[in-house]
């Protein structure tokens, strides 16, 4: 069928609904007078009936303007609450049943059903708390013993290796090694102090350019015997082995009955032919106290002794003032 055909038909049915909807007045007539309307029902005599019997006997008021009532707490309520938490503390403290065997509770099990079965009475023992197992500590064998000697020993071994490691990389030491030996008692000579100085040069033999020497007075004991005695000045720095650096000329110088012969006297002062070039050396040495000159007497029996044959007796540092 085609599509005018299918249109033609559906006005045709369309039509006659809107005459008919058309021809009804009442339907399109929407005014209506409300005082016509008859309230007269039983369903709004119920609802006011309700509102009557239901009313407030005072108007709703907010929250802050209402009053608040506490009661008192009971006595009895107070012990009833008292009671439940007690009792609540023995049922949390009660054993629990996880806990026991349970080797023992399926053997108790399985004698209850026996019993019942053959009709005899079940004896159930009394539940005995189980002994606590005891430890006993293990004798240690000898190697173990041994083992945990030498464990001992070698941490002991390492930490005295630290010890000494730390100590010959730190001088821990506060005594110097220039510090003075005097009073010091020798087989020939007893020196009891040596006095040190800088000063400017005595001698024609002091090398070219320095302008400060070392210098010291020795002073012999009266216990002093006859012989020799030989000093030497060494600098600060070191030498041929490690040793200090002599500088400038030995003296050597003898005594008779604690008296020296240059002098007549038990003392004797040296000066020496090397020291220091410039001021600024000498400035240097008195600020700083790590490294000083020193003076080292020896002695010997005669003056034909050899070098060798001359043994040190005492020793000073060079102070650091000028005189």
């Amino acid at each position: 069928m085609s599509k005018k055909s299918n249109s033609k038909q559906q006005k045709k049915e369309s039509k006659p609904i809107e005459d008919e909807i058309s021809e009804d007045s009442d339907f399109w007539n929407m005014e209506s007078d409300l005082e016509e309307i008859d309230t007269s029902s039983d369903e709004l005599d119920e609802i006011e009936k309700i509102l009557a019997e239901n009313k407030l006997e005072q108007p709703l008021k907010p929250l802050s303007e209402q009053e608040l009532v506490i009661d008192a707490p009971c006595e009895k309520d107070i012990i009833d609450s008292l009671d439940q938490h007690h009792s609540s503390q023995e049922m949390e403290e009660l054993p629990d049943i996880a806990n026991k065997n349970v080797d023992e509770l399926l053997a108790s099990a399985t004698a209850e059903v026996k019993a019942e079965e053959s009709g005899e009475q079940l004896i159930v023992p009394t539940p005995s708390s189980t002994p606590k197992k005891e430890t006993t500590k293990e004798s240690r064998s000898t190697a173990e013993k041994i083992a945990t000697l030498a464990c001992y020993l070698a941490i002991i071994g390492v930490f005295g290796y630290l010890i000494h490691y730390a100590s010959k990389q730190h001088n821990f030491d506060t005594a110097k090694s220039y510090e003075a030996n005097t009073p010091a008692q020798g087989e020939y000579a007893s020196i009891v102090n040596i006095e040190t100085w800088w000063a400017e040069p005595e001698s024609d033999n002091t090398k070219f350019g320095v302008i400060l020497v070392p210098s010291a007075t020795i002073t012999l004991g009266a216990d002093s015997t006859s012989g020799v005695i030989r000093s030497v000045f060494y600098s600060d720095e070191e030498g041929l082995l490690g040793k200090l650096k002599p500088k400038g000329d030995p003296f050597t110088h003898a005594f008779k009955n604690g008296k020296f012969l240059s002098t007549g006297t038990n003392q004797v002062t040296v000066y020496g032919t090397d020291g220091f070039e410039e001021l600024a050396h000498f400035i240097f040495y008195r600020g700083q106290s790590d490294d000083r000159w020193t003076i080292e007497v020896k002695e010997a029996p005669s003056v034909q002794t050899e070098l060798d044959g001359f043994k040190a007796v005492a020793k000073a540092p060079i102070d650091p003032i000028r005189k």
